[in-house]
């Protein structure tokens, strides 16, 4: 019979549609259980709740157990199935009991999202070495620390997960004015390169690993976060002047962020690893709607 090219299009439009998903079900998560560290509060909370909005099992992770005793109680009156595990991200035990007590709640562990997060700021000439040092152990090497043992579980029980590691556009945007800024910057930029070699690692046990790097959102802890308080008052008030001087006339909800976050926990990310999006509504490419005046700046110093 002789090859009829009309007829193998043909097959081959079929086969697209005979395979294809629903839009319902590339958008859902119905049925996995979900971990999101740095749950209790801001841009994890949001992630937690559009997780549990798509059908998701989610055991929100953090530090203090009154904020999640809070966070859990506000998710379950929309009655979404959610539970709290007290974890400090810098304590690899902690981290073996969260993903033990995930699989144990809701039988899996299929997403994780590490939007655990501390900042602080100091120029690099005032920071204090330990202040460093805690920033990148909770912000790199506690997102290690979960994705080791997430792709543990993951690898053990064959299941074909997704992994989202939150990082920051400060990786590739210095921080407005003069700085202060170096150590959470390194762990961030740190998230972004282990994101690549970790989507490398885990390709083959269908294990997909995205980073989505916000800018500055709404949250509590951008409201509440400082200068580095072992700083002098004066280098304090110093700093903090630096920080007020350059303000955007919009900033992102962290919903807007959660919603990436959301997407790459999904099917529709089936075909992307390794790869960071920039969730900051532009900023990364100068694309704001407000500009300060020079006079807005502190004077330079001869």
């Amino acid at each position: 019979m002789a090859f009829d090219p009309k007829a193998a299009a043909a097959a081959m439009l079929n086969s697209y549609l005979e395979d294809t998903l629903s839009l319902e079900e590339m958008l859902s998560v119905k049925g996995q259980a979900a971990i999101v560290t740095g749950g209790t509060s801001g841009l994890g909370f949001c992630a937690a709740q559009r997780l549990c909005q798509g059908g998701a099992k989610v055991v929100i992770a953090g530090s203090t157990q009154e904020k999640g005793d809070v966070a859990v109680e506000l998710l379950r009156t929309k009655g979404y199935e959610v539970s709290f595990c007290r974890t400090d991200v810098r304590i690899e035990s902690d981290v073996e009991r969260l993903v033990a007590f995930t699989a144990e709640t809701y039988g899996s562990v299929d997403i994780l999202v590490t939007s655990a997060g501390v900042w602080s700021f100091a120029h690099v000439y005032d920071m204090p070495e330990e202040e460093f040092q805690r920033i990148i152990d909770v912000n790199l090497v506690g997102a290690f620390r979960c994705a080791k043992h997430v792709s543990r579980y993951m690898t053990e029980h064959q299941v074909r997960g997704k992994m989202v590691l939150v990082s920051s556009n400060s990786a590739y945007l210095s921080q407005p004015l003069f700085g202060g800024y170096c150590h959470y910057t390194a762990s961030k930029g740190g998230v972004i390169a282990m994101t690549q070699e970790l989507g490398k690692e885990l390709k083959r046990f269908g294990i997909m690993v995205n980073t989505v790097a916000p800018g500055g959102m709404k949250t509590p802890g951008c409201l509440t976060n400082g200068p580095v308080r072992t700083l002098s008052p004066e280098k304090q008030k110093e700093i903090g002047i630096e920080m007020r001087a350059a303000t955007l006339a919009e900033v992102p909800t962290a919903d807007s962020v959660a919603i990436v976050i959301y997407g790459f926990c999904t099917k529709m990310a089936d075909g992307v690893t390794g790869e960071c999006i920039v969730a900051d509504s532009g900023m990364l490419r100068n694309i704001v709607t407000h500009q300060p005046k020079c006079a807005e700046y502190p004077p330079r110093q001869e």
